[in-house]
């Protein structure tokens, strides 16, 4: 009588938990993908609130120069700061980052704000000011058109065909 070896595996024991482990491969490597993307718009979208952010301080502080006025001296109107983020005033602008999540390359666009003051020269004059961005980077990741800052999430981001686009109104420098 032979003696079986009851210590290892068999082929089939084998070939079966190879197949397990290819089934959930499958299943993961996609989520994983995904959540990784998403993690990405996000952070990419949190980088474009901070440059609307940072603009925004840059107005109030009055620490930008549209033409001959300050910030707050300017009449009703579009405005709009260039954003590039290898350049010494973009970077003035952000004291660190700024850059794509995708790859750390630069992005280039632009901040606008649109100012209307009702009712100037009265006790009951009102100032609003909308602030919107349009940022992308060299691979093509980013805004395709300039969004509002409330519409600022990851589902306006795009992974390939966005562009910094031409901006609108006056274009304004950090002074």
């Amino acid at each position: 009588m032979k003696k079986i070896n009851t210590k290892g595996f068999t082929l089939i024991e084998l070939l079966a938990v190879i197949t397990i482990m290819g089934v959930l491969m499958m299943v993961a490597i996609p989520s994983v993908s995904r959540t990784i993307e998403n993690s990405r718009r996000d952070t990419f979208a949190n980088v474009a609130k901070e440059y609307i952010n940072a603009v925004r301080n840059a107005v109030l502080a009055d620490n930008i120069k549209c033409g001959a006025n300050l910030a707050s001296a300017t009449p009703n109107g579009t405005y709009h700061v260039k954003i590039d983020s290898s350049s010494t005033t973009t970077q003035d602008l952000m004291e660190s980052g700024g850059t794509s999540p995708f790859g750390g390359a630069k992005i280039t666009g632009y901040v606008t704000w649109t100012k209307t003051v009702t009712g100037e020269g009265t006790e009951t004059a009102k100032t609003s000011t909308v602030y919107s961005v349009r940022l992308a980077d060299a691979g093509g990741h980013g805004f395709t058109a300039e969004k509002k800052e409330a519409d600022v999430r990851r589902s306006a981001i795009y992974t390939t065909g966005a562009s910094a686009g031409t901006a609108p109104g006056t274009e304004c420098s950090l002074y």
